[in-house]
């Protein structure tokens, strides 16, 4: 038989049959639902969920897929204002609809899926359903998570909300209807369609909560697509994260324990009066940090070139909130902080991406250990915070291991993290004596050298002493941070590679970073507030600039004008959100843990 005409044939009899029952002329829910049934007719064979392609050109076997894409085909092909109307209404007009034939002294509530769950959950029994007939109807709404059909009149529905789960209990005597009449409404509904319910709290007989419609139920938007029962390799999960999030709770959970941790760090430092800020993210200069920035220009905001005519703003991304924090803390802000985004325009890999988040705070009057201080007690109350929300039965059950562990192990190191001064471990790492006074380019060249034999003493006289530093704490102190969760301060770093941190007169700065397991995840020190000294130390970067340092800070006159007009000693402190969320989820890579993943992933969505 040709299968269009038979389609039509069938759905004008189906028509016919539903005018003489309803009144009504339009069909939608039957249509959908008998895409399925009319297949099935029309070739014989059943729909085949698992069903492989076939190279057969004459293959009769009905997918999944090929139903979704039926339904939507039906969809499609209505008037917009028809769409609307049978499957996509208003939040009034379903709501409306819901409500017809309920009489106007009956209560109805509104209510979402956890709020359901904690009025009844525990308090109603099989044994007390008459304790609870008074109580309200409830208007509840979700996504279909899953269908169980019971006989031709009856089925369960899970619905989620809010990523909490509860059963709708859907019969057709209870909501008054014929059983075809039953089957007509409700035979279209698939997993992942959004739909409203009005009923009464219930319980089935083995004691699990439900709501028990009184109505039929409303489709509030249809899927259009099956949600995969397995959707895990990576580049089809990197390109499509919307199914990611669909089909692995594990990606959902992620993101949970992301905002779970962020605002656990707004908390920690809420609490000790800290206020939070924002500053710009497009800017021209500096914003601190030894980074590349992407350069931007703006076609409203416009200079004088030296011909006197306009041209635009020559514009960047920030790479780091840190000099307009510090512009606050002159400007009579004791404490402040920011969580957001910064951009740098340099590889991509497993930890790093263009786009990141950090969480940055600046103190008035507290120093090193007291940062340092603050760190330990910021961290350990992340992981009791995620512990006490799995312990509690909340959403961040599967992540307490990894949390118990670290915790553990500060709780033995005496509540502290393991500390390593810098000169004296990378002394003891090298054998070699390195001294305050050698710590000159002339003098790293020659300790390099000394312990670096195969190396060219004339290839270090195109390095500059902060490229040397970073390669001996990359090559020497950093290994040991390698293999332990226990966090790590590497402390007292000389103050070549620290040009906005304050030092002493032998050249130290008063800074240190904190390592888990080899990658870093804090930065602090105490600021730099001499005016003159900064001044100095940005002439110095910028003279590392132009040896080829792409790395050196911009200079920023106008930070050091600001700073003219007195900066306290101010304790920075700043640290990579996306890392800490990996190290605690178990994820390896940072797109794991950002939303849409990382820059690559997300011009391909």
């Amino acid at each position: 038989m040709e299968f269009s005409k038979e389609y039509q044939r069938v759905t004008e009899r189906v028509s016919t049959v539903h005018t003489m029952l309803t009144g009504r002329t339009r069909v939608p829910q039957l249509v959908l639902h008998c895409s399925r049934r009319f297949i099935q007719t029309a070739t014989s064979v059943p729909v085949n969920r698992s069903a492989k392609k076939s190279s057969t050109p004459a293959t009769k076997t009905i997918t999944e897929e090929s139903d979704f894409a039926f339904r939507k085909n039906q969809i499609s092909t209505l008037p917009y204002h028809e769409q609307d109307c049978n499957y996509y209404p208003t939040l009034k007009d379903a709501t409306s609809k819901l409500m017809e034939g309920t009489k106007s002294d009956v209560r109805v509530e509104k209510v979402r899926v956890p709020e359901f769950k904690n009025r009844y959950e525990g308090r109603i029994t099989p044994d007390n359903t008459t304790d609870f007939a008074s109580d309200p109807l409830y208007i509840i709404s979700g996504k279909v998570g899953s269908i169980r059909k019971a006989g031709k009149g009856s089925m369960f529905i899970d619905i989620w909300q809010d990523m909490q789960r509860v059963q709708l209990i859907v019969h057709h005597k209870v909501m008054g209807l014929e059983r075809a009449q039953f089957i007509e409404l409700h035979g279209g509904l698939r997993p992942g369609d959004q739909i409203m319910g009005i009923g009464r709290v219930g319980v089935t007989k083995v004691g699990e909560l439900s709501v028990k419609l009184i109505q039929p139920i409303t489709l509030a938007a249809p899927s259009l697509h099956p949600i995969p029962v397995k959707f895990n390799d990576s580049g089809k999960v990197n390109a499509n994260r919307v199914i990611d999030y669909l089909a692995n709770k594990r990606s959902v959970e992620v993101m949970v324990l992301r905002s779970s941790i962020i605002k656990l760090i707004r908390e920690f430092l809420e609490q000790r009066e800290f206020m939070a800020v924002e500053t710009p993210i497009i800017c021209s200069g500096n914003s601190g940090a030894n980074a590349t920035p992407f350069g931007t220009i703006s076609q409203h905001v416009q200079m004088k070139d030296e011909t006197g005519g306009d041209v635009p703003v020559k514009l960047n991304l920030r790479v780091a909130p840190e000099l307009w924090l510090k512009r606050l803390i002159i400007a009579g802000f004791d404490k402040v902080y920011e969580i957001g985004k910064s951009f740098r325009n340099e590889g991509i890999d497993s930890t790093h991406n263009p786009e990141f988040t950090t969480c940055e705070f600046y103190q008035t009057f507290i120093g090193l250990d007291e940062l340092m201080k603050m760190s330990e007690e910021m961290i350990v109350y992340i992981l009791n915070g995620v512990l006490r929300d799995a312990h509690e039965g909340g959403k961040l059950h599967s992540f307490k291991d990894k949390s118990e562990e670290i915790l553990k192990l500060i709780e033995a190191n005496g509540g502290q993290f393991k500390r390593i001064e810098f000169l004296p471990e990378l002394q003891a790492q090298t054998g070699v004596e390195l001294r305050v006074e050698d710590l000159t380019e002339e003098g790293l060249a020659q300790f390099y050298s000394k312990v670096n034999k195969n190396v060219d003493p004339e290839s270090l006289k195109h390095r500059t002493s902060s490229d040397i530093i970073n390669s001996l704490t990359e090559e020497y102190l950093e290994p040991l941070c390698i293999g332990s969760q226990i966090p790590t301060f590497i402390y007292n770093v000389p103050e070549i590679v620290s040009p906005l941190a304050k030092s002493d007169k032998f050249g130290i700065s008063q800074r240190f970073e904190c390592f888990i397991d080899g990658r870093e995840y804090m930065n602090a020190y105490e600021e730099e507030n001499n005016p003159f000294k900064q001044a100095h130390k940005f002439t110095q970067q910028q003279m590392n600039k132009d040896m080829g340092d792409i790395e050196s800070i911009i200079p920023d006159s106008s930070y050091v004008k600001a700073m003219e007009w007195g900066m306290p000693p101010t304790g920075g402190w700043g640290m990579g959100v996306d890392r800490l969320v990996m190290l605690l989820a178990g994820v390896n890579r940072i797109e794991g843990v950002i939303s849409f993943g990382r820059l690559s992933d997300v011009v391909r969505q």
